[in-house]
């Protein structure tokens, strides 16, 4: 459909438009100079010119064309047309702030969010709401800054990021980077431990390949096989057992952040403060719900998408069976035992040892450090990490959160730049 946009020229390309979005409706449809499909009805593109929408774009045509497109991709019913252009104008930022070669370019910049929508059909992807094409097409524009970024595990570690990944997560490398970059893990001494399925080995392979050269050897690869567990594939109730279970962590240091999949985005460092509590994750918008019985046995706890985990805590209170020990059986008839999700599990147990003045060593974290700490369902003004925030959260919040992680890319992307320049400089100068 690209090449016949832009064939057809500027007037001629409406009709393309036309064609390709509301075929059958174009006698019914009011006068208007362009015409797209926007959240199942059709409306006037040169509406979102005189919106101001994407303002001092070089190509007015292409932007309203990527401001349709961005529409018609997810039936987001819900989606109010500001919302939008809201997305529309941050992906083109995202683009010329990571793109600078090409920052005018706004057809190029057109072919990047196709290449995303275009995925979506080919797998028979239903997308229904416009925050995940966001993330999507964000992460797109920022894969290249991503995998060129100089982001390292400590070669001294005192803390883990354990990130389990799967068959499914091929551009996990990507979020891993991040979150290295984020966490300041070489200089704050965060080690990187890669779980993984015996199907997922070359998505392990991938994330080897993203790190630096100079560091691949700190990554430390467990498959669930050294663990005991067998399996071509993990259910997610095994893997929510898994990391409530002792052998998960065992090897560990003192702080383990877990983490998985590719929604996760890591935005800032984790403070002293919230690495001194027993466990951190998200609060749950359920848990404080009028109509949930008892509020009690989860306020202490948090999703586990990103959460803090203190391993001795798992030791003493998690599922103590281990299947390389005691065998996969036993581990699975004691992982029935738990009723809950690994991180609900937990926060039961610590609220357990709440109510009967028995922490010891453990401290629970209150709810506004839960707020803090993550955001998936309940907004946070500067969290550590979202977790699938563009699925639940408003388009508008979701943006706003990602300019950290903008910012954290394109500088390093001017570091690269500069350091680039510096070795070209230094071979000038030698060969002079």
């Amino acid at each position: 459909m690209l090449a016949k946009y832009r064939g057809f020229g500027a007037f001629g390309a409406a009709l393309v438009l036309l064609r390709a979005c509301c075929p059958g409706r174009a006698e019914s449809m009011p006068p208007c100079m362009e015409r797209r499909c926007m959240i199942g009805r059709c409306l006037c593109l040169d509406q979102a010119f005189n919106s101001n929408c994407l303002d001092g774009a070089r190509n007015p045509h292409a932007a309203a064309f990527l401001y349709a497109l961005i529409d018609a991709v997810p039936k987001d019913r819900t989606a109010r047309v500001e919302q939008i252009c809201l997305i529309s104008k941050s992906l083109r930022q995202t683009y010329e702030a990571l793109h600078e070669r090409d920052a005018r370019n706004m057809t190029k910049l057109l072919e990047q969010v196709a290449l995303v929508t275009d995925g979506y059909r080919a797998l028979g992807h239903r997308v229904h709401r416009i925050g995940v094409t966001f993330y999507d097409v964000f992460m797109h524009l920022a894969r290249e800054a991503l995998l060129e970024m100089d982001a390292c595990p400590s070669a001294t570690p005192s803390r883990t990021l354990m990130w389990f990944v799967s068959s499914r997560d091929v551009d996990a490398a990507l979020n891993v980077k991040l979150a290295l970059a984020a966490l300041e893990a070489e200089s704050r001494g965060w080690g990187l431990r890669v779980v993984h399925n015996s199907q997922a080995k070359a998505v392990v392979d991938s994330v080897e390949r993203a790190l630096p050269a100079h560091c691949r050897s700190r990554l430390e690869s467990v498959s669930l096989a050294s663990m005991g567990i067998n399996l071509p594939r993990i259910r997610r109730g095994q893997l929510s057992c898994l990391q409530a279970s002792k052998i998960y962590f065992e090897g560990t240091r003192d702080t383990v952040v877990i983490a998985g999949g590719e929604d996760v985005i890591v935005r800032r460092p984790i403070s002293d403060q919230e690495l001194s509590y027993t466990m951190l994750g998200a609060p749950w918008t359920w848990c404080r719900a009028p109509k949930h019985k008892n509020t009690d046995e989860c306020r202490f706890g948090g999703n586990g998408g990103f959460a803090i985990r203190n391993p001795a805590f798992v030791a003493e209170h998690g599922i103590q069976a281990r299947p390389k020990v005691e065998g996969f059986k036993a581990w699975a008839r004691e992982c029935g035992t738990m009723h809950h999700n690994d991180d609900i599990y937990l926060a039961i147990k610590m609220n357990e040892l709440y109510v009967n003045g028995t922490l010891g060593r453990f401290r629970p974290a209150p709810y506004d450090a839960l707020v803090r700490f993550a955001a998936e369902t309940i907004e946070s003004d500067d969290p550590v990490a979202l977790h699938k925030t563009w699925k639940y959260l408003s388009p508008e919040y979701t943006v706003r959160q990602f300019r950290k992680p903008l910012l954290l890319i394109r500088a390093s992307l001017g570091n690269a730049n500069r350091e680039a320049r510096a070795r070209k400089n230094e071979t000038n100068r030698r060969q002079r």
